[in-house]
């Protein structure tokens, strides 16, 4: 009933509908290569970096929608339910740890207020 849809053919759409984007910045992709940082470019001969475009993928938007489920604070258990990450993976914890960043920040902020009322 539905067209079958390639991996390659979703990302290749995902990149032309985010070259829509308002701030289609410059991202200087960097690597590194025996403990040296190389500059990767899109275009080597006429030395031009990526797009912010050009790293949206469906592996992003992924990523993008279990971080902020769980930054709006549901339970972990559901947000691996839903992303089909099994009990125990250990790639499901590099979300969790970036949430936990954005909880310590938020966190940090409230008991700064709290201190100033002390005073």
């Amino acid at each position: 009933m539905l067209p079958n849809i390639t991996a390659q053919w979703f990302n290749r759409q995902l990149k032309i509908m985010a070259t829509l984007i308002p701030d289609n910045f410059e991202m200087v992709k960097i690597r590194e290569r025996r403990g040296k940082q190389i500059v990767i470019y899109q275009n080597v001969k006429n030395k031009t970096h990526f797009k912010l475009s050009d790293h949206i993928t469906s592996h992003t938007m992924r990523k993008t929608a279990i971080t902020t489920m769980l930054n709006l604070g549901m339970p972990e258990h559901i947000v691996r339910k839903i992303s089909g990450h099994a009990a125990n993976s250990r790639e499901f914890y590099r979300y969790v740890q970036m949430a936990q960043n954005v909880i310590d920040k938020e966190s940090d902020k409230v008991f700064e207020k709290v201190k100033s009322y002390k005073k």
